[in-house]
């Protein structure tokens, strides 16, 4: 498939003149050339997420005085988390070195990492990685939107026309309303007097009704709302999205074995959320993986894609 690539931020030079008068020397208003995250900053994120998601795993009072089935569900989301820094770093790598399959994949594990580190960081019972959480919590995010920022999404949007678009605006938009349906049927009557059954430490609000009402769900009705429309940043929004979607997916359909472990199968209130859990998240999953697989499928060739910073500048 032949097509017209926009010429790149690192080609274009600006030429300034004086006039009337003599012809003056041209000079070069290039930008440096782009560039990613380097690979020590990942590495060192990578570390980070090691020791911290070990920590959760063989400390018994790492996440002490939330229910049980919270506890195997962060135990899960630790176990989960760890299986995805090599994909991080070998992503990051090949993103370095210009394939944008790659950056979303990688860009989706980053959002993933910052949804993690911001439950454990205000959700969390205060314990030695408090701070560690803070600064993973900061660092994934900054590489979470410098990835998001730094892509010439009208050089990327061809090589995407023939992915799922419909398919994947419908799922985006029901997988967001059924969410919101689930947190809201339980904060709505409470905030008439009927005590919600999701409450967290000191009867705070759940942070997980915090960062998906807040952050999720809003952006999966505009990934939505981009594929629909064909937006030229949604293959970009929208793929990491569904990234870090089936990441999500995978660290429930792991809670069982944590939670069975941890021999809370006993309580048959916790062995129906289990089964409600496996059924549900392998039907989610299992559509996230056939979108994004069905997108890679279709994708075409990807011309030079980055830019070199987050706002361009120029003289004149």
């Amino acid at each position: 498939m032949s097509q017209s690539m926009p010429v790149s931020l690192e080609e274009t030079t600006q030429m300034t003149t004086t006039a009337p008068g003599p012809a003056t020397t041209p000079t070069s208003g290039a930008t440096r050339p782009a560039r990613s995250l380097s690979l020590g900053y990942l590495l060192v994120l990578s570390v980070l997420v090691a020791v911290a998601a070990v920590y959760g795993l063989v400390t018994d009072d790492a996440y002490r005085l939330v229910r049980p089935l919270t506890r195997a569900t962060w135990r899960a989301q630790d176990a989960v988390t760890l299986v995805t820094l090599p994909l991080l770093v070998v992503t990051g790598r090949r993103a370095a070195a210009g394939s944008f399959r790659a950056h979303v994949t990688a860009v989706g594990i980053l959002t993933w990492l910052t949804y993690c580190y911001a439950h454990l960081a205000i959700g969390a019972p205060f314990n030695p990685m408090f701070m560690v959480y803070v600064a993973l919590l900061a660092m994934a995010g900054f590489a979470m939107l410098d990835g998001l920022v730094r892509v010439d999404v009208r050089s990327v949007a061809p090589a995407f026309a023939a992915a799922p678009y419909r398919a994947a605006s419908w799922f985006l938009a029901v997988a967001g309303v059924g969410i919101a349906g689930l947190w809201l049927s339980d904060i709505v009557p409470a905030t008439f007097g009927v005590a919600p059954r999701e409450l967290g430490l000191a009867e705070l609000p759940n942070p997980t009704w915090v960062l998906d009402l807040a952050w999720i769900i809003p952006l999966s009705f505009a990934a939505a709302w981009m594929t629909r429309r064909r937006d030229p940043a949604a293959p970009l929004v929208a793929g990491s999205l569904l990234v870090m979607l089936l990441i999500l997916s995978a660290s429930m359909l792991m809670i069982a074995p944590f939670a069975l472990a941890a021999g809370l199968g006993s309580d048959p209130a916790v062995r129906a959320q289990l089964v409600v859990f496996s059924v549900v998240f392998s039907v989610l999953g299992g559509f996230e993986g056939w979108l994004l697989v069905t997108a890679e499928r279709r994708m075409g060739r990807v011309g030079a894609w980055r830019t070199s910073g987050w706002w361009t500048t120029g003289k004149g």
